[in-house]
């Protein structure tokens, strides 16, 4: 099986889809590089939707579905994309981390700018997108 940390953007992607990465070495800063790949390479809606499916079979193939959540992954997606307004972020993975650096740090203190902890840790919250509670996300960055 193939390590995240040893493949380029587009090798990540593909493992992915294929289910040929180790998900033992898919840690956060992964999920996020494959999430930004996604974004810097179709709209935002076509991201989202490939994303999702492509990630969902993944963890369904690595047999960790409780792992999945669909409002955290899609609320970060959207973060993740709300820096791409800037080109150097959507063509310069090194400048996007530097850009976007408390989605490597802290996350989940990011999300709950946005979402109460009961919400985020809703069962409901895991299976389906729910909107904030707290505080609108940032618009994505969504080329016409």
């Amino acid at each position: 099986m193939k390590q995240a940390t040893t493949l380029s953007n587009k090798n990540l992607y593909e493992a992915v889809r294929s289910c040929q990465l180790d998900p033992a070495g898919f840690d956060h800063e992964a999920h996020i590089r494959l999430a930004w790949y996604y974004l810097s390479h179709w709209t935002y809606d076509q991201a989202l939707q490939k994303f999702n499916r492509d990630f969902r079979r993944f963890v369904v193939n690595a047999g960790a579905t409780g792992k999945y959540h669909r409002t955290i992954t899609d609320a970060l997606l959207q973060l993740i994309a709300s820096h791409l307004h800037n080109e150097k972020c959507r063509l310069d993975w090194d400048y996007f981390k530097q850009d976007a650096e408390p989605l490597f740090t802290n996350a989940y203190g990011l999300l709950q700018r946005y979402y109460s902890s009961s919400l985020l840790e809703s069962e409901s919250a895991r299976k389906t997108f729910k909107k904030p509670d707290k505080a609108e996300l940032p618009a994505p960055y969504n080329p016409a």
